[in-house]
């Protein structure tokens, strides 16, 4: 017998059998409107531990670092990752930077708070770590942090001046002044930050560039320089305090007032007192730098400061001096040689830009040829033959034991004669040998003998030949000795029948063993 349904309890009518594939049929036309079960769709995973945090003995004014791991179990990334403390946190927590904002799948991130307490007591606070909506188990995680703190020493920032006064300098130049700063507690100083506040907000001729300092410790009775710079484009004063924040619990910040005021710059002046013609290898240059005027009223220039900037490759040339107010530059191979000066006042204000002198040396003879070595104590000797004859020999080659070779068999007029001008014994060189005109067709060998190491160390050296023509180089050539008493056949040279032609030089380069004749 049929059961009794409640009153207004929904009645399931069965379907006759007959019905049952026309059904079929129009569910498969209409399609189906199923919804998946959420709890069966991927998520990506949010996790977070240790699930909370409690420290103990934790040094005060020093950072403790706690890290929490955030971990992604699921198959998707996970991404909107965001940290940060409650407001009720205690003010000694902090988030370090760096958190990633998104965790792939089984990967592992850190999220750090750092906590400084300032003084022995409990603390709190509570980190909160969020992401994507839809992270299982959760979007957003309550991590509590305690933290118990000891005093177990303190830091003390000392010795630092109460006042700077930069030293006048000119406009335009800078002047550094190193900021001490000193540790004479017994616990890590931490500098958390380092600037300059200008009394004209916008004014930069003051900086300090803390990059080195901040966040470093400095250990016990240990001392680091700030780099402290005063950079003036103007003739006016200009103030500020350097501010410097740290970890001293009883100076955590301090301030020094910084001062600095420029004037206008000594003009510097350099002259050669001969003038630039004409200036040959060997001659003494003499140059001036009394022309340099002060830059302001009622002061005098006072100091004189030197630089030789350029010189000829091979050249061993040096100023007479580098703070006289007239020096000397002795030449030695041709070439660009400059000098730099700056001068300073009696203020203690140095040039803005230095004068700088600049001359060329160049041989007057038609033909130079030059011998530099690298060896501060090898002997190296310079030989110049005629006519393919032998070196080391009076009638056909101009060396150190024959340097002006006059009547036969050479020429009856000297300036067609080879001349050595000097025999350096001790090391670089040069050893020049000049003809002022050679004969037309004349034909000259150059070689470079080893004669004597003269040292128990290494006796390798590079000699190097130079030959120049008519006041230009044309040519230079290299060889490396290994040892002494060795003979380097290095250059023929061809003379031309024309005066003025261009010489033919040929490289020969044959190096042989030549044991010293005497």
């Amino acid at each position: 017998m049929p059961v009794p349904v409640p009153e207004g309890f929904p009645v399931r009518h069965p379907l006759p059998r007959a019905l049952l594939p026309a059904l079929l049929v129009l569910t498969a036309v209409g399609g189906c409107r199923c919804v998946a079960d959420p709890l069966d769709r991927p998520h990506p995973g949010l996790r977070v531990s240790p699930g909370e945090a409690n420290l103990t003995a934790v040094p005060v004014t020093q950072d403790t670092r706690i890290a929490f791991l955030v971990r992604n179990d699921r198959t998707l990334t996970l991404h909107e990752l965001a940290a940060e403390l409650t407001d009720d946190s205690d003010p000694a927590f902090r988030l370090e930077e760096g958190t990633p904002d998104e965790v792939l799948p089984g990967q592992l991130v850190e999220v750090v708070v750092l906590v400084r307490p300032l003084v022995v007591s409990n603390i709190a606070a509570t980190l909160i770590v969020t992401a994507q909506e839809d992270a299982a188990p959760r979007s957003r995680v309550e991590v509590p942090i305690t933290v118990s703190s000891i005093d177990a020493g303190m830091p003390d920032i000392c010795e630092v001046p109460e006042s700077i006064e930069f030293d006048r300098i000119g406009r335009g130049d800078v002047a550094r002044t190193p900021i001490p700063v000193k540790n004479c507690g017994n616990r890590d100083l931490i500098l958390d930050e380092v600037l300059f506040e200008p009394e004209v907000a916008g004014d930069e001729a003051i900086r300090v560039n803390p990059s080195g300092p901040i966040d470093y410790p400095v250990g016990t009775i240990e001392q680091i320089a700030l780099d402290f710079v005063f950079a003036p484009e103007d003739l006016e004063r200009h103030c500020g305090d350097l501010v410097i924040r740290s970890n001293d619990p009883d100076e955590p910040e301090v301030r020094m007032p910084a001062c600095g005021q420029a004037a206008e710059c000594p003009i510097a002046c350099a002259e050669l007192v001969d003038g630039a013609d004409g200036i040959e290898p060997f001659d003494t240059v003499r140059i001036d730098g009394r022309c340099s005027t002060p830059g302001t009223p009622d002061t005098l220039i006072e100091a004189w400061e030197w630089t030789q900037s350029i010189r000829p490759p091979g050249s061993t040339a040096v100023l007479s001096s580098t703070s006289a107010d007239r020096v000397e530059l002795p030449t030695d191979v041709p070439g660009e040689y400059c000098a730099l000066l700056h001068v300073y006042d009696n203020t203690g204000v140095r040039s803005c830009e230095p004068a700088e002198v600049c001359f060329d040396v160049v041989p007057t003879e038609d033909l130079h040829i030059q011998l530099v070595w690298d060896h501060p104590d090898a002997d190296l000797d310079l030989h110049v033959t005629r006519d393919d004859g032998a070196p080391f020999n009076h009638d056909t080659d101009v060396y150190f034991s024959n340097r002006e070779p006059v009547g036969a068999p050479w020429s009856d007029d000297p300036e067609q004669n080879p001349r050595l001008d000097v025999d350096d014994d001790s090391g670089y060189g040069p050893e020049n040998t000049n003809v002022v005109h050679p004969a037309a067709n004349a034909r000259f060998t150059v070689y470079a003998h080893y004669w004597r190491a003269q040292t128990d160390g290494d006796p390798r050296t590079t000699a190097t030949v130079r030959v120049f023509v008519y006041g230009q180089q044309v040519i230079e050539v290299a060889r490396t000795f290994e040892g002494d008493e060795q003979l380097w056949e290095a250059l023929d040279i061809d003379w031309p029948a024309i005066q003025g032609a261009p010489a033919t030089i040929t490289q020969v380069g044959q190096v042989t063993p030549f044991p010293r004749p005497f």
